[in-house]
């Protein structure tokens, strides 16, 4: 019996958007189980929205005077006052560690494929330790299988789990455990340290912090700054330069054969939205080596979530 898409014919996945994933027979991008980015929607539903407010720019920019103008044993380097400022803008370090010690978020999922763009739904999990790297994170991803596919016996949607427990990574597919392979498992695990929140938590990770300077990126002008967490991995964060709200990240991924990818992800905030006191980027977007991979919309987003942590051990 043929599989659903055949890598080494016509229903290849584009190879060059991180490792793939095999489900079913069904190839998917790493990243579409991982960064969990969407369909594209003009007026996203959140729920949980607007239950507070995050500081204005002008806010921001009189913390970041405050910040300067410290001497003495608390004074901060230009890049801390930087990350600080950004810290404040979404929403304070205290609001921010009270709302996101345990998150979870629903949202939809458009990922491209040389076939076309598949479309589905996702729930991300995550529960805070005392370093990022450290985090429990589960994804679970259902996918709409194209009509073709359909035809062919598989069923209209596919299930993927896949899982950080704190010590190991395990996945699962259509209620089946599965061992990931080690393309999956790096591409997974690379999503606990790369994302807008490790720069939130700089201080906590003990991450080291540098500014590469001024850049003006797609008509913005930016700060760009290099992030370097205790374990080696670098991510670049472009900050804007007017709301201090992080515009993109940057960084490389080393896939097993040698090889490495630039993986940058866009975060947009239009419209304006704020859970909990703390900003969220509504929609994410996420290119790999230059091509568009994978897109998200978030439309529920609960922080202080009551979650299982037997969630991050097994099924369901």
């Amino acid at each position: 019996m043929h599989s659903v898409f055949d890598l080494a014919t016509k229903s290849r996945l584009r190879r060059g958007i991180l490792p793939v994933i095999l489900i079913s027979g069904m190839a998917l991008p790493a990243s579409a189980a991982l960064l969990v980015q969407s369909k594209v929607q003009e007026s996203p539903d959140i729920k949980n929205k607007d239950t507070g407010k995050a500081p204005a720019a002008k806010e921001a920019e009189k913390n970041k005077e405050k910040l300067k103008a410290q001497t003495g044993a608390v004074k901060l380097s230009p890049a801390e006052v930087l990350a600080e400022t950004v810290i404040f803008a979404y929403g304070s370090r205290q609001a921010l560690q009270t709302a996101r010690a345990s998150i979870s978020e629903k949202g939809t999922i458009r990922v491209a494929t040389e076939q076309g763009d598949l479309n589905g739904n996702f729930t991300l999990r995550r529960i805070q330790k005392d370093k990022s790297w450290q985090d429990l994170f589960r994804t679970d991803l259902e996918i709409e299988t194209p009509e073709s596919a359909q035809r062919g016996g598989t069923p209209a949607k596919l299930k993927f789990t896949m899982t950080f427990n704190g010590a190991s990574v395990w996945g699962a597919q259509n209620e089946q455990y599965i061992s990931p392979s080690p393309e999956s498992e790096l591409a997974f695990r690379s999503q606990l340290v790369h994302d807008y929140t490790t720069l939130l938590r700089y201080k906590e990770d003990g991450s080291k912090l540098e500014i590469v300077g001024p850049e003006t990126v797609e008509g913005i002008d930016t700060q760009a700054m290099d992030l370097t967490l205790p374990t080696g991995e670098k991510t670049r964060f472009w900050i804007s330069s007017k709301s201090y709200r992080i515009l993109y990240l940057e960084y490389d991924i080393k896939l097993p054969n040698g090889s490495t990818s630039k993986v940058r992800v866009k975060y947009k905030y239009a419209p304006y939205k704020v859970v909990q006191n703390t900003l969220v980027p509504a929609r994410r977007v996420m290119e790999q080596d230059g091509k568009f991979v994978q897109e998200i919309t978030l439309n529920q987003v609960v922080y202080s979530a009551k979650l299982d942590p037997d969630i991050f051990v097994h099924l369901p």
